[in-house]
């Protein structure tokens, strides 16, 4: 090389560096060892005296100071050759390193060598020359992200290049799809047909993921994923999106609209914790846009994060008050909660939009329902019913309605087996089902209460309703102990009812566990002092305790303000205190004056009449407990039993 003129080795080197950098290498890094008369000529090169008349074939690249000054393109530090020429002639022999991409740690910096470093992949050559804070901010995606960069990209005259236009493009098309509640206010200029970023778009709007644009830059990894918000029902490109989204979140894991449609697209494969960590992640940045906002809230309610979810729904509706999809979330999230009348507020606002909606319309019902409001629960049932008489949450809640208000258990029962002939594996139908079971004391499509409570078991193994009606079947069974080991690992646990409690408390005092139920019953009378199943846990221990007295102090401190329903189970237990039949008997049917359904006072009339021997007055008694449960085997074969003895 020293042989050649001085003016020949320049075009050799500056061709040798053209060469290497049109290679696509991912992290390339050549190392050229230059002999002191090559370092001579780079410093010379570099020096705006050297004559760089340019270099043939290499068009708009006029010598070896255009490659170096190129992006990406550094110079290792030099210095004027000292070394030996025997080293030298060694480093001459050394092979190129590979073109893996390795670590700075993998280099010893060569004072006699230049270094290349390609640019990465991904990073876009189509935008070269536009402000890199500009490309930022309609990657970042949100409304005032986008407006930001469209001023920043406008100029006098309209004078734009092909890449500026594309942005316009890509801008608007992004505020379209995914922000349509925003304002838009400029123009947006037609692009080449192969123009990659407006084809994603187009692609998108049309319902179809663009296959072809490739992995150029962070705008065509994201693009073509717009589609998950135009097409619900195609899901052959999921993979291939999940994948361009990644990359793309690890190109700029700020970016709101990637972390969005990624969040968008778990959703849809039902990757519930994987989608809520991409929408947390966009809406702590967009908290103030319907869509993200939306999407996160709906995310937390589908994750039984009902108050979280609440609170994000509520921010919004004052700033979007007519958005129907928004309203109801806000409904739905507000029933989770049990904050019914807050919640028909909502489902009211979505029927003035809309009054023939009929999934409302029963929703509204099921709000009636569960604050006791039977008469209007059953218009609104009618009124659903010429739409649909066969929908699973119209045939349980007209199951409710006849059971709970009509008293009509036979109508019911016939409800409930409709819906497990139509659901016969839905779990809210079987859950339904042992429950009405349970209270009713009858089969319901041939099967008893325990034997539905054990198919909701084989679905969810720790459902606490069935697992409290399958302690009912054993205790009617007379498996006490079974009972009492499966009733301490429900009550074991923080959400256990006050119902389970108290039912432990019973079966305690059946398996002579005097200080297990007692200790339990004084826990539940000294928290819930008011509350009918705590006084009855507490009043049968003291019973059996044989506490007279302080049991009857309290049942008379407590029946002069009581309601009703209490006060007929207060007389119901004074009767066990009382030391004649007469009174006794007046207590009976002072509980039945204040209840007439109770069915323990009713039962006890007839047990006492039967033990009586006064068979028609017993036969009385009875048939009213038949009555309330129609089914009841062993009450029919009581019944059965009086009839031959009359």
């Amino acid at each position: 090389m020293k042989d050649l003129p001085f003016k020949r080795q320049i075009q050799f080197l500056t061709f040798i560096f053209f060469i290497l950098f049109l290679f696509d290498f991912n992290q390339l890094h050549a190392e050229v060892f230059l002999s002191s008369g090559a370092d001579y000529v780079l410093e010379y090169a570099l020096t705006d005296s050297a004559d760089n008349s340019g270099v043939s074939g290499a068009p708009g690249i006029t010598g070896i100071t255009d490659i170096l000054t190129m992006p990406g393109v550094t110079v290792a530090k030099s210095a004027k050759s000292s070394k030996s020429s025997k080293s030298k002639k060694s480093k001459k022999n050394e092979e190129v390193p590979k073109t893996e991409e390795p670590s700075d740690d993998d280099f010893v910096e060569d004072p006699n060598a230049v270094r290349l470093n390609v640019p990465k992949k991904y990073v876009s050559t189509f935008f070269r020359g536009i402000s890199e804070n500009i490309i930022k901010q309609i990657e970042l995606g949100t409304p005032d992200s986008i407006v930001a960069a469209v001023n920043m990209l406008k100029k006098p005259g309209n004078d734009y290049t092909e890449a500026e236009k594309t942005l316009f493009y890509v801008a608007d098309g992004i505020m379209r799809i995914v922000w349509p509640t925003e304002k838009r206010n400029w123009e947006v200029y037609s692009l080449a047909q192969d123009n990659a970023y407006a084809g994603a778009v187009n692609s998108a709007e049309k319902g179809v993921y663009d296959f072809s644009t490739g992995d150029m830059d962070f705008l065509t990894l994201t693009l073509p994923s717009l589609v998950l918000l135009t097409n619900n029902s195609r899901n052959d490109y999921y993979t291939v999106a999940q994948n361009s989204l990644l990359l793309a979140v690890k190109i700029n894991e700020d970016s709101v609209l990637a972390n969005y449609l990624l969040g968008v697209l778990y959703t849809r494969m039902q990757q519930s914790e994987a989608a809520q960590m991409y929408l947390r992640k966009a809406w702590e940045s967009s908290k103030n846009y319907l869509q993200t906002s939306y999407a996160y809230a709906e995310n937390l309610y589908g994750n039984g994060q009902f108050r979280q979810a609440a609170e994000i729904a509520e921010s919004l509706v004052s700033f979007y008050p007519k958005d129907i999809n928004l309203l109801k979330l806000c409904a739905k999230t507000m029933f989770a909660q049990k904050r019914f009348q807050d919640s028909e507020l909502y489902v009211a606002r979505v029927l003035q939009q809309n009054p023939a909606d009929s999934e409302y319309i029963l929703f509204r019902a099921k709000i009636l329902v569960e604050e006791g409001d039977f008469i209007k629960a059953s218009s609104l049932l009618d009124v659903y019913s010429r739409t649909d008489n066969s929908s699973k949450d119209y045939l349980l809640l007209r199951s409710r309605v006849l059971s709970e208000w009509n008293k009509n258990t036979r109508a019911a029962v016939e409800n409930i087996e409709k819906a497990i002939e139509k659901y016969p594996e839905d779990l809210q139908v079987l859950l339904a089902a042992c429950s009405l079971a349970s209270a009713a004391g009858e089969k319901i499509g041939g099967k008893s209460a325990g034997d539905l409570a054990r198919q909701v078991l084989v679905l969810e193994s720790e459902n606490p309703i069935a697992l409290e009606i399958s302690i009912k079947d054993l205790m009617d069974n007379k498996k006490w102990e079974e009972a009492y080991n499966l009733s301490r690992k429900i009550i074991a646990k923080s959400e256990a009812t006050l119902e389970a409690k108290q039912v432990h408390v019973t079966i305690c005092l059946t398996l002579d566990k005097k200080e297990e139920a007692w200790q339990l019953a004084r826990q539940l009378y000294e928290s819930f002092p008011k509350e009918e199943l705590a006084l009855k846990a507490y009043l049968e221990v003291l019973y059996a305790q044989n506490k007279r007295s302080e049991s009857m102090e309290i049942i008379e401190k407590l029946l002069p303000s009581s309601t009703s329903h209490l006060k007929s189970f207060l007389y119901y237990r004074r009767s066990f205190l009382q030391g004649g039949e007469q009174a006794v008997l007046a207590d009976l049917r002072s509980s039945l004056i204040a209840n007439s359904r109770n069915e323990d006072s009713l039962f006890r009339l007839y047990s006492i009449y039967y033990d009586k021997k006064d068979y028609r007055r017993a036969q009385y008694y009875l048939k009213q407990v038949v009555a309330l449960h129609p089914t009841n085997s062993d009450l029919l074969r009581r019944n059965a039993e009086l009839e031959q003895l009359l």
